[in-house]
């Protein structure tokens, strides 16, 4: 396998060509000078730079060309990079055909054009004479055409779907706000106190009936008179709440106090803390005092405490 020569066939192709180890190829354009006699036309040369990015091009180039792998490309141009550089160390030189040739200088590695080294650019066509130019110049330039855009449509139907997307979303996420608020709501809202803690106003004076008083009808029939003790006016204490416990007792005896109750707790044991209010009626009247005060303090067992 010719190393050198795809070398030289890729640098005139890229115009650069790099070799790990042995540096940065380059072809590079020298302008027309005039040494003093005649114009010099301008010249292309090869150099050496001590640079260059590593990559696989040449060894992807060398493969191609060679239908081989990719890694036997690039372990034989390593191989060749070891032997070049072996046989500078030793003062060789290295040809690289038709172009010129590798030397090393002071232990750097430089590259010599071939005098008879001529390039031309690939495109560029080469002119001989005034009659090729005029031919050159005859031939139609090429130029480009393109159609002609269309209208545009008066209403971009993309945007208009694209707003109605964003309305949706907007309007769902509203709802969802305003949803998850009421629900909050609801589940924040104070639950109804039971019966037994529920707190009650003062509770109003009861005005007993008259059980004296005699009907205006006088041909009615007298009702039979009641007995003494019954209309005397006697203090009593009822129980309208029975806890088991100290602390709720107390509790419910400060809330009816708020209100203006005249209440008090009694431990009768150790499980049951009763509290009692004071009533003054007739022994007649304790049936309905009782009632209301079950209404009142929403306690089903009120019974009179002596």
């Amino acid at each position: 396998m010719d190393i050198a020569k795809y070398i030289g066939l890729f640098l005139l192709k890229n115009h650069f060509c790099y070799v790990h180890g042995l540096g940065n190829m380059e072809l590079i354009k020298r302008p027309a000078i005039h040494d003093g006699k005649a114009l010099q036309a301008p010249s292309y040369e090869v150099i050496v730079t001590q640079g260059g990015s590593i990559d696989d091009n040449l060894a992807n180039f060398i493969a191609t060309n060679e239908q081989i792998s990719i890694s036997k490309a690039a372990n034989t141009l390593r191989d060749y990079s070891i032997q070049t550089k072996k046989d500078l160390a030793a003062g060789k030189e290295v040809p690289i055909a038709d172009i010129g040739k590798l030397i090393e200088t002071n232990g750097k590695i430089k590259f010599v054009t071939d005098e008879k080294f001529q390039f031309t650019p690939a495109g560029i066509p080469t002119i001989k004479n005034s009659k090729q130019l005029e031919e050159q110049n005859a031939k139609p330039v090429h130029k480009p055409s393109y159609p002609v855009p269309h209208k545009a449509d008066s209403i971009n139907w993309s945007m208009v779907i694209l707003v109605i997307i964003l309305l949706i979303i907007i309007g769902g996420g509203g709802y969802g706000i305003w949803y998850y608020t009421n629900q909050n709501k609801s589940i924040n809202q104070p639950v109804a106190p039971s019966a037994k803690d529920t707190i009650i106003q003062a509770p109003v004076a009861l005005i007993p009936p008259d059980s004296t008083q005699l009907p205006k009808d006088t041909t009615a029939l007298a009702a039979p008179p009641l007995p003494a003790d019954t209309l005397q006016v006697n203090t009593y204490r009822m129980i309208i709440g029975d806890y088991p416990t100290r602390e709720r007792a107390e509790k419910r005896v400060r809330n009816l106090k708020i209100n203006g109750n005249n209440v008090d707790m009694i431990q009768k044991d150790s499980l049951n803390f009763l509290v009692v209010t004071t009533v003054n009626c007739r022994v007649a009247d304790t049936t309905h005092v009782i009632d209301s005060l079950e209404r009142l303090f929403g306690y089903k067992s009120v019974m009179t405490f002596k």
